[in-house]
């Protein structure tokens, strides 16, 4: 039989009991961090202790949380539950009167973490009068199976004597950990427990010897109610003040069930996961003989198969065999003297991965820089009133496809915290209108960076019409899609207008997405989609901050229709992905220099650009082959969705001026939105639309600003947004006629307002 138990006693293995491991009698004093505290150990193990401070921690958590989860979704809510479920109390009242009596004193300190997740495990024993110390770490806990050899569990023991460690331990407890604690058993509960006695004292002076405390359901029920109360208003607030805690936890608590549908889900999928495992457990065994032995291996791996077989319906097994282009990032096999990109993609029989990427030649460059030329050139023949500036949002759209597979990696290197990792999205959203060309986009796409046009997935059809859920699951496959361990991007075409308008699905996929590759990064495919762009288009705005939002708003032009399928489908006929695998060899260099500048910044938007390193590869790639950059190249991101969402705001300013009333003892504008409705000539979630569009930043009150019925807006710095000069704002009078200065120097010409920038 293995030694379940390892004890190791000043470096030698050592038989010893629990009573010999916490020796109350050479060691009186007790400083202990552990995960799990019994009455019975308690009782049994510790009353002969003198003094005692035991700091109660967590277990593990299943699942990795961000720090602001750690805090709301497992410390707190952890110390939430032990207040509901009335566990201290529990243990208080199965303790020795003894102990009690130590607790009443001060003596006995039994201590949590409501804010902190406190995973340290230690003991530490000491004697004041000879100096004496014992250091005790491993994985057990105060609790009589941590070292009981029957329990089918391994767990070690290391105890160190007299050993420098113990200061270092019981100094990182007096100054990191005690001032994250709070008292397990409240000042309430120990006050009932104290009353109790008084009164069994007054009652009875002569009585002697009988000290214990019992208490009713209705005085704990009590006692729950008042604890919780102090737990956020007191404890919580407390660490606030003392700056103990981050400021934004309030926020945080606020928002703590945003996920919890997809917590809720993920612990039903673990509950089917467990139901599953026990099953295949059970059916492994022969049910009726009387002394029970595993079955024949044919048969277990019959019913494996098939009860794995169930657990996927053939409508799901489909949807995720939609799912078919496959390009696997591993940095670390990544080989820079041999061109090796660390990309692989399976074989034609996906038996084996092959690496991905191959330096081209500068004629070769020269032939994809032109063919994708020629795919620009047929939106600029073919598109209504194209601009380069326009043109521009179409090559955006290329060079974020190329860089994607990198993206999660560009995003670690460039964020100096998590948060920065948002500004480089792992979702592009091409809003374009009917007939812009934004499908013949997406396949072209495809097919410079795979070769292929067949790795699209419209969103309409992941799931039929009739299926139960479709939106969910919809959403859950899209989610599947991009976390297979691939990081070529999941290209969906025509992503219908839902997604983007209700939260429970956007927010789903994009913000909580987002969080977690921010928090935690890892190989992600990005998301390349297309919706319908009009007039009503809008996303959330904590959507939109995790968006790469292009605007495709102009169309083909109708009579040349016929013309522009011919030459496109002749242009498509024409495109191979050659200069994607030598970028990928370019960028994969970038990747391992340590002096690449990846915190480069748009100097219009301010915003991180995170394609500023794919703008210097395609700059080499026009200079290697002779051409001149394009004019539709673009220097910098475009910021289509904010200057929609300024464009909305002006023009509805503009048409309904006389609704913003003009607050003057707060420079602020009062606007009912709830007037966009339809009785007005709006559309029907046309106040939602405003009310996303309207920037945080410039509503009174940050967020409260926006809610309501009645939005407040600043003033001044809304109409800087929307380019119209405030007219609350008193010009400054111009000179006298004989006071003007003459010179010889033409006025400077005034600064178009935006409503004539826009309209002429």
């Amino acid at each position: 039989m293995n030694k379940r138990i390892h004890v190791v006693h000043n470096h030698q293995n050592e038989a010893m009991t629990i009573a010999e491991i916490f020796d109350a009698e050479k060691y009186p004093q007790l400083t202990a961090v552990t995960g799990e505290l019994s009455a019975t150990f308690l009782n049994r193990y510790l009353g002969a202790f003198v003094q005692l401070e035991i700091a109660l921690g967590n277990s593990s958590s299943p699942r990795h949380y961000t720090s602001m989860e750690t805090v709301t979704k497992d410390a707190l809510a952890n110390a939430m539950l032990k207040v509901a479920n009335k566990d201290a109390i529990k243990l208080f009242l199965r303790l020795s009167s003894q102990l009690q009596m130590m607790a009443l004193a001060g003596i006995l300190k039994v201590e949590i973490a409501p804010t902190q997740a406190l995973h340290s495990r230690f003991y530490l024993l000491s004697n004041p009068q000879t100096q004496e110390t014992r250091v005790i770490l491993g994985s057990i806990d105060l609790d009589e199976p941590s070292f009981d050899p029957n329990y089918n569990r391994f767990e070690d023991v290391y105890i160190f004597d007299n050993d420098p460690l113990y200061d270092n331990l019981l100094n990182h407890f007096k100054l990191d950990l005690r001032p994250v604690l709070i008292s397990y058993f409240s000042n309430h509960l120990l006050t009932k427990a104290q009353e109790q006695l008084q009164a069994r004292k007054k009652a009875n002076p002569d009585e002697e010897g009988d000290s214990v405390v019992i208490l009713t359901n209705e005085v704990t029920d009590e006692l729950v109610e008042t604890e919780m109360t102090d737990l956020i208003v007191d404890d919580v607030q407390h660490q606030l003040d003392r700056q103990q805690l981050r400021a934004d936890v309030p926020l945080g608590m606020r928002n703590v069930t945003l996920n919890r549908t997809r917590d809720r889900e993920e612990a039903e999928r673990r509950i089917r996961q467990h139901d599953l495992v026990y099953k295949l457990q059970k059916q492994a065994v022969s049910p009726r003989a009387a002394r029970p032995k595993i079955k024949q291996r044919d048969q277990i791996a019959k019913q494996i198969h098939d009860d794995l077989q169930a657990t996927v319906s053939p409508q799901d097994l489909a949807v995720e065999k939609k799912y078919t282009t496959f390009l696997y990032d591993r940095p670390l096999e990544r080989n820079i003297t041999r061109n090796q990109t660390g990309l692989y993609t399976p074989n034609d029989t996906g038996t084996y991965p092959l690496p991905f990427g191959q330096l081209a030649t500068i004629s070769q460059i020269k032939r994809s820089l032109k063919q994708i030329e020629a795919v620009m050139n047929g939106y600029a023949q073919f598109v209504v009133d194209y601009t380069p500036e326009y043109g521009k949002r179409f090559y955006e759209a290329i060079l974020y496809a190329f860089t994607a597979p990198f993206l999660w990696e560009i995003r670690e290197k460039a964020s100096l915290n998590p948060e920065d990792g948002n500004d480089i999205p792992n979702f592009l959203i091409l809003g374009a209108s009917a007939g812009s060309g934004k499908s013949t986009l997406l396949r072209v796409i495809n097919q410079l960076t795979w070769g292929t046009d067949k790795s699209m997935i419209d969103f309409g059809t992941i799931y039929p019409m009739d299926a139960n859920q479709r939106k969910a699951k919809t959403v859950q496959a899209l989610e599947s899609y991009m976390k297979q361990g691939s990081t070529y991007p999941v290209l969906i075409d025509e992503i219908e207008p839902y997604f983007f308008q209700q939260r429970q699905y956007s927010r789903r996929l994009i913000v909580d997405t987002m969080n977690q590759l921010v928090n935690s990064p890892k190989p992600v495919a990005p998301l390349i989609g297309t919706t319908n762009y009009h007039t009503g288009f809008t996303m959330q705005r904590e959507t939109a901050r995790r968006t790469y939002y292009l605007q495709l708003d102009k169309v083909i032009d109708n009579e040349k229709k016929p013309v522009a399928a011919k030459y496109i489908f002749e242009v498509r006929q024409g495109l191979d992905n050659t200069l994607f695998k030598d970028f990928v060899v370019r960028m994969a260099n970038l990747l391992e220099d340590d002096g690449t500048p990846w915190r480069m910044f748009d100097a219009k938007t301010g915003q991180l650009d995170f394609l500023a390193m794919t703008r210097r590869i395609f700059r080499e790639y026009y200079k290697l082959a002779d051409m001149p950059v394009p004019d539709y190249f673009a220097d910098g991101l475009c910021d289509d969705f904010g200057e929609n969402t300024r464009s909305k705001w002006a023009k509805l300013y503009l048409a309904k001026e006389e609704d913003f009333r003009f607050r003057p003892e707060k420079n602020s504008l009062i606007f009912d939105i709830s007037k966009l409705n339809n009785f007005n000539g709006f559309s029907a979630d046309a106040e939602n639309e405003y009310r996303n569009a309207l920037p945080v930043e410039l509503c009174v009150g940050g967020i409260n600003g926006k809610t309501g019925k009645f939005v407040e807006i600043k003033a001044t710095a809304f109409y800087k947004w929307i380019g119209i000069d405030d007219p609350h704002t008193k010009p400054t009078p111009e000179p006298e006629a004989d006071q003007k200065v003459v010179t010889d120097e033409q006025p400077k010409k005034k600064k178009k307002s935006f409503w004539a920038r826009l309209f002429g």
